[in-house]
């Protein structure tokens, strides 16, 4: 179960201004916690790379609006709230996938150490 540390922490929508050598150096924060957090913001990072591709077409005639600077305002803000949102809600399952085989890899590594 993720706890509410963990919750706040994945400020998903502050993804590009949280400073993530701040998560690193928490304390409250175990390691697999600060694993999930980087897994979350990852997968909004490149849930807002395909999004601005994907959107590309869609918007970029302006939709209504005037074109040029406005238009590219208007899709970077729908890109990035969208990827925020797969981000924080872990809809394409990278976050998880990422999480598991990256926590496997240091249980691994720990065990390895102990010998």
């Amino acid at each position: 179960m993720i706890q509410s540390s963990t919750i706040a922490a994945i400020g998903i929508g502050q993804a590009d201004h949280m400073d993530l050598a701040r998560i690193a150096s928490n304390t409250k924060l175990s390691k697999s916690e600060k694993l999930l957090v980087v897994a979350r913001h990852f997968e909004a990072m490149l849930a807002r790379q395909i999004l601005r591709d994907a959107y590309k077409p869609i918007l970029g005639d302006g939709v209504g609006m005037s074109g040029g600077v406005s238009s590219e305002i208007y899709r970077d803000m729908i890109v990035k709230q969208l990827g925020d949102a797969i981000g924080k809600s872990g809809a394409f399952g990278i976050a998880s996938a990422l999480h598991s085989q990256l926590v496997t890899e240091q249980t691994v590594k720990s065990a390895d150490k102990e010998k």
